[in-house]
């Protein structure tokens, strides 16, 4: 028994060394040689039906004995691949068949008096084009049962994949956790030794005396790549961006870039440098060389991990960090992403020679809930030690979504913990990846789109110095120019965008490569899309897109205000309605998604929109016709945002036209809520259509025996000394009328705008009446006419009586 007891521990001990000996034999290739794989036969090209059918009867009976998602995930390659030499066939026999027809047609329809050579090569012609015919039909039988069994294959790693995210293990807290770690079973440790056997027989052989002289000088080169080589090589990255590279933000985005892909390669080419020397001088038996087809992918991602960190940092040069970090927090943070790292590269390595091994299942899920346990832990604490930082150094907390992303961070990683403490191994690994996942698509994003919104300002902007050549050499206006720059960086980065959150949220189980056939086999010919059939994955997926999507148009809608239309010539009003316009028809593309995703079937809203015309019968005539006049408003535009309206005892600028009424800023600056109907049924003044003037007149009453040609003089004079009044119109002076009240002279100026006329025409008459007091001319006084009866003429006239 203690014997056993050592091997379980010798065992442990040989599995932790592994992961720390074989990350430098990674090396780049197709792709991990699964067990399942190597089951199958090789599969040349240019198969035949009958290899073909053969084939994908192989992997069903494969399939059905399957219960590991990496061989599930090998089978549906295998299944792809069936499919796709089905569709080469289906070419080719559609090429022989129409080269067929062309000899058909050639001969022509059988005759009564042809030569008996014509009957018989028609004859044979027929018979060759129905046999193609059979093949083709054969193909397509063929092509489209592969297609079926990828789709259940990926059906079936789903409900695996439920399975497993819904069983519950022993925790990390309980000791049976590490027992299964620590004293792994017997017919594990058998597992272990075979592959243990295998390294030390491939160390052997490396080491050999023939055999030796290449692998020592493969492993010295690669440590100076990774060593060397990566200084040397942020040397010339730096020194090639401060010598061609303009100073601006380009230059800091692209030397972030450029320390982050330098630590890429050299790792990678370093890593491949050790496989390329440990193949030719050892040799490797079928488990090592998977273990190394393994272990690439997780070196790949690791290297990511610190090649992003120190990008995104910068401890070495602060004034060149491209995200706002504070140095305190930079270099508090920067040991943490070499430590995951390294954290990974034990703990992750272990599951790849459990995948190797074909480890039993507790320890397998033991092992996930290790490197779950362990991500976590260090999330943990960079979070803490982030926290410390700012609080020590009285830090202000960023705004926008670089102050939120610690709370996400921190809730994720709380999850996780919860997770593995309550006993749901497989569900907090699976968050753990997921989280590693995001970030590394995230940081690659923020990285790249920078670095290409930085490029697009630099090289095509009209403000910068490459952009002024390239606008000289093509002869562009700096108008054009600006907007062309817009339109290509705001492309490229919703591209780039679009593209992160797809690799972001993959579904489980898949890779970036299947992603990228499932676009190209994507059918969109119409189909139905189904009867009401909603599940809960649907709901959440329809919710996922619903809010991305009124975030998506939200964004859109501010680009185009504030990036691209403000470089056009279109006026305020304009591009005020041009922005609620796509609005409106991003929210109603969303709207169709979300019911698509549902699985809506259209023929099922009939009983919706009978009810609606119903009601619109009854009680909603006003709220459609408002709908639809305020669409007319913003495509006619007979008002627009900015404009002076008046309708119906109603004056004011218009603030904003909404789907359903429009909102007037009177001058008092109160606000009148106008139904966008009154706009279209009634009568409208606008009053700055058309960039219409303002007229400031003014009517002066004069006494009879005032200098008419003075007072012309002096109005004119006022007129031109006000800075608003134009000088094109001229200001004229008119002899309106001549009356017993006095002369009746008016005079007229044109301003920019009617908004400017109530100011200027306060100001003209202050300045215009106090120069006619100056002179000594009064404004005619209004004459009251009296009438007197004849009885009150008689009294008055005769003299008054004596007092007794």
């Amino acid at each position: 028994m203690r014997r056993v007891r050592q091997n379980r521990w010798g065992m442990g001990l040989l599995a932790l060394l592994l992961c720390i000996a074989l990350p430098a034999f990674a090396a780049p290739a197709p792709g991990p040689q699964s067990v399942a794989r190597n089951q199958l036969p090789l599969l040349a090209e240019g198969a035949s039906l009958e290899q073909l059918n053969d084939r994908l009867e192989l992997i069903r009976q494969s399939v059905s004995a399957s219960g590991n998602d990496d061989l599930l995930s090998d089978l549906r390659q295998a299944a792809l691949q069936v499919q796709k030499q089905a569709d080469s066939l289906i070419a080719l026999r559609a090429t022989d068949i129409e080269r067929l027809d062309d000899q058909l047609k050639v001969l022509g329809p059988p005759l009564p008096d042809e030569a008996p050579s014509l009957t018989s090569q028609r004859q044979v012609l027929s018979a060759q084009k129905d046999a193609l015919l059979d093949e083709e039909r054969q193909a397509n039988l063929l092509s489209q049962s592969g297609r079926d069994l990828a789709v259940q294959i990926i059906n079936l790693r789903r409900s695996l994949f439920n399975s497993q995210i819904s069983t519950r293990s022993a925790s990390p807290l309980s000791p049976a956790f590490w027992s299964t770690l620590i004293r792994p079973t017997e017919d594990d440790l058998g597992r272990l030794n075979r592959l243990s056997d295998e390294v030390w027989t491939a160390f052997e052989t490396a080491l050999a005396p023939g055999n030796r002289g290449l692998f020592i000088t493969t492993l010295v080169i690669a440590a100076l790549i990774w060593v060397v080589g990566r200084r040397l090589l942020e040397r010339l990255a730096i020194w090639s961006m401060i010598r061609w590279l303009p100073e601006g933000r380009l230059r800091r985005s692209a030397l972030a870039l450029t320390i982050g892909l330098a630590t890429i390669v050299t790792i990678n080419v370093s890593a491949s440098l050790l496989r390329w020397g440990l193949v030719n001088s050892a040799t490797l038996s079928a488990d090592v060389l998977n273990l190394i087809g393994q272990w690439l992918t997780l070196l790949i991602f690791c290297s990511f991990i610190v090649g992003l960190g120190r990008a995104m940092l910068m401890l070495s040069r602060p004034s060149w960090r491209l995200p706002p970090i504070p140095d305190q927090i930079a270099t508090a943070l920067g040991p943490f992403p070499l430590i995951l790292a390294l954290a990974l590269l034990l703990t992750a390595g272990e599951e790849r020679i459990n995948s190797v091994i074909a480890s039993s299942l507790a320890l397998t899920v033991a092992v996930n809930g290790l490197t779950a346990l362990v991500t976590a832990l260090i999330f943990f604490f960079a979070l803490l030690r982030h926290r410390r930082t700012r609080r020590r150094f009285e830090l202000e907390r960023p705004s926008g979504i670089a102050g939120l992303l610690p709370f996400v961070v921190a809730v994720w990683v709380a999850v996780i913990l919860l997770s593995l403490l309550s006993g749901y191994l497989s569900l907090a690994y699976f968050l753990t990846v997921k989280l590693l996942w995001i970030s590394v698509v995230t940081t690659s994003a923020y990285l790249l789109i920078a670095c290409f919104g930085d490029l697009c300002e630099t090289l095509l902007s009209p403000k910068q110095p490459g952009g002024l050549a390239l606008a000289a050499a093509l002869g562009l206006s700096p108008r054009h120019q600006a907007q062309a720059t817009t339109v290509l960086a705001g492309i490229g980065r919703t591209l780039l965008l679009f593209t992160a959150a797809l690799l972001a949220f993959m579904p489980s189980g898949s890779s970036p490569g299947e992603l990228l056939e499932g676009f190209a086999q994507l059918d969109v010919s119409g189909r139905s899309l189904g009867n009401l059939n909603i599940v809960p994955e649907d709901l959440l997926l329809a919710a996922a897109f619903l809010v991305g999507g009124m975030f998506a148009v939200r964004v859109l809608k501010r680009w185009l205000s504030e990036r691209l239309l403000p470089e056009t010539n279109m006026d305020a009003g304009m591009r005020a309605s041009l922005v609620t316009l796509v609005g409106y028809i991003g929210f109603v593309l969303l709207a169709i998604v979300v019911m698509s995703t549902l699985r809506i079937n259209l023929t099922n809203l009939t009983w919706v929109v009978s009810a609606l015309s119903v009601g619109i019968g009854f009680g909603l005539q006003a709220i459609v016709q408002n709908f639809i006049s305020g669409l007319i408003l913003l495509t006619e535009r007979p008002v627009k945002v900015g404009d002076w309206v008046s309708l119906a005892g109603v004056e004011g600028d218009i603030r904003r036209i909404n789907v359903r009424a429009t909102e007037i800023q009177m001058s008092d600056r109160s606000t009148v809520i106008v139904p966008n109907s009154q706009f279209i049924s009634q009568n409208v003044r606008n009053v700055t259509m058309d960039n219409a003037l303002g007229v400031v007149g003014i009517t002066l009453t004069l006494p009879l025996e005032t200098d008419v040609l003075q007072v012309r003089e002096l109005l004119l004079q006022a007129y031109a000394e006000h800075e608003a009044i134009l000088k094109a119109p001229a200001t004229s002076v008119s002899f309106k009328d001549l009356t017993s009240n006095g002369l009746i002279i008016s005079v007229s100026g044109y301003v920019g705008s009617p908004r400017s006329v109530s100011g200027a025409r306060s100001d003209l008459l202050f300045t215009i009446l106090g120069r006619l007091r100056e002179v000594g001319i009064a404004l005619s006084s209004p004459q009251n006419l009296m009438l007197i009866s004849d009885s009150q003429d008689k009294a008055a006239s005769e003299p008054p009586a004596a007092n007794p």
